[in-house]
């Protein structure tokens, strides 16, 4: 759907810090101020917005509209595009296209785009793995991390052009942010996974793909991918990456990985060889804790308390739960997303779930290091 004119009530929930940090990450500049109401900023000599200080301003809304006028015409974007990029949270986009003969006006049989998509959300999930412990194999349970990001992964409109698949990736900048870490992870995968495949072609032993497990590689990822691969007659699969315009794009990364039809009987192998294998590493350069759903306690409850003070950077809330049979209160010390959630819970009077670590010390009961809170 094309909005030709932004409602007033959506312009509203924009908020200024987001217009800047949008318009920084697109090469815009401020330049002085207006009146002490505004901000002036430019690109190039040509193109000049006022942006307000305050969304409590009379004539915000009119100004955030000047502000996309100019920017649908600087970006060649449909104005609808911009303004999801400013509502949404930073998000990136990995294009996964999917070419075949088989293929007809970018439409699949139905039981085809079932099997693409379980095997999109399972590609996900082990790079995520991955991007908190490099494993050669995954076996039993999930990374708590992994399980709310694949909660806060989406999957957008299919596109013609071959099949299309658009896996939106949040950044989750409370969660020193993971989404982009685990994109940038996938990136890594499939780039060693080329190299590495090019080399056993050439003649390399397949035990060389034991040093892709550093980059993310695992057999989960192989088995994962060879689902697609399996498609009928597929002559290429492709990841393209569309970083998000609220934050810089990576230096490091490039922007389309293919994988051509000779890649999968070697990563057959390679699946059989990494599964043979227990080889387990440490990422040093995260500081996500590898804990997984599996040492923590799931826990529900009632949120009947919210504590929070201005200059703090976590939040107290309490919560009523059934702890070894018995209604205990719980105190829970959150993040500022997890406490959005809590107050959202409260007033709709609906109860949280989530997993964490008890600690029982007498009559007194805390919950740390928790994971997943989500609204049931």
């Amino acid at each position: 759907m094309i909005l030709q004119t932004p409602k007033a009530n959506t312009l509203e929930s924009i908020r200024p810090e987001t217009l800047s940090q949008y318009l920084r990450a697109r090469g815009w500049q401020e330049s002085g101020d207006f009146l002490g109401n505004a901000s002036v900023w430019h690109r190039g000599e040509e193109l000049e917005v006022l942006l307000p200080k305050s969304d409590r301003l009379r004539d915000y809304k009119t100004r955030v509209r000047e502000i996309i006028d100019v920017l649908e015409i600087s970006e060649h974007r449909d104005r609808q595009q911009i303004l999801n990029d400013l509502l949404l949270q930073p998000t990136d986009l990995i294009k996964i296209r999917i070419d075949s003969p088989d293929i007809i006006g970018g439409t699949i049989p139905i039981d085809e785009a079932v099997r693409l998509y379980e095997a999109t959300s399972k590609i996900m999930k082990f790079v995520a793995s991955a991007t908190i412990e490099p494993r050669s194999v995954y076996r039993g349970g999930m990374f708590a991390e992994v399980r709310e990001y694949l909660h806060e992964l989406r999957v957008g409109e299919t596109q013609q052009g071959s099949y299309i698949i658009n896996v939106l990736s949040p950044i989750m900048r409370e969660h020193e942010n993971f989404g982009r870490k685990v994109n940038l992870s996938l990136n890594r995968a499939l780039t060693a996974i080329n190299s590495t495949t090019k080399d056993v072609l050439a003649g390399s032993n397949i035990d060389i793909f034991e040093q892709s497990v550093e980059s993310g590689v695992s057999s989960n990822l192989c088995d994962a991918l060879l689902e697609v691969g399996n498609y009928t007659d597929l002559q290429d699969l492709s990841f393209r990456w569309q970083w998000s315009p609220m934050w810089d794009a990576p230096a490091i990364a490039k922007e389309k990985l293919a994988l051509s039809k000779q890649t999968f009987p070697v990563l057959k192998e390679a699946s059989k060889l990494l599964k043979s294998k227990d080889i387990i590493r440490k990422r040093s350069e995260t500081k996500i804790q590898s804990q997984s759903s599996d040492r923590l306690t799931p826990i529900s409850g009632k949120v009947i308390g919210l504590t929070r003070r201005d200059d703090a950077t976590v939040a107290s809330v309490t919560i009523l739960a059934k702890i070894e049979g018995s209604d205990r209160e719980l105190q829970l010390e959150l993040s500022e997303s997890f406490y959005a959630k809590a107050v959202h819970a409260h007033l709709a009077r609906r109860k949280i779930s989530f997993y964490g670590e008890v600690v029982i010390n007498g009559e007194a009961i805390a919950v740390r290091n928790v994971r997943d809170l989500r609204v049931v």
